[in-house]
C-alpha cells in the first residue's frame, strides 16, 4: 500500500473526528449559552488553517481528507457567525 494513501486516510479519520465531534460541540455550546466560546483570532486562525490544507490537498491532488477540511471550514464558518451574533456590545 502507499504510504500517501496510508496517510491520508490517517488525516482524513482524526480530522472527521475532529470535525464531527469538537467544533459542533462547541457550537451547541455557543448556542447555550447565547456567546462565543472562541475569540475571534483563535477561529480566524482555524479558518485559515482549513484554507491553506484545502489548498494544499487541492495542489498535491490528496482527495481523501479533502472532504473533512471542507466540513471543517464550514462549522469554522459558523462558530465566526456566532461570534458576530453573540459578542458583547
Amino acid at each position: 500500500m502507499d504510504i500517501q494513501f496510508i496517510l491520508s486516510i490517517l488525516v482524513s479519520i482524526f480530522s472527521l473526528a475532529l470535525v464531527l465531534v469538537g467544533i459542533p460541540a462547541q457550537i451547541a455550546k455557543n448556542y447555550r449559552e447565547k456567546r462565543s466560546g472562541q475569540p475571534v483570532m483563535t477561529i480566524l486562525i482555524a479558518l485559515a488553517f482549513y484554507a491553506s490544507q484545502i489548498g494544499f490537498f487541492i495542489v498535491t491532488h490528496t482527495w481523501l481528507p479533502l472532504v473533512s477540511f471542507i466540513i471543517g471550514i464550514i462549522l469554522w464558518g459558523v462558530t465566526l457567525v456566532q461570534y458576530f451574533l453573540y459578542r458583547q456590545k
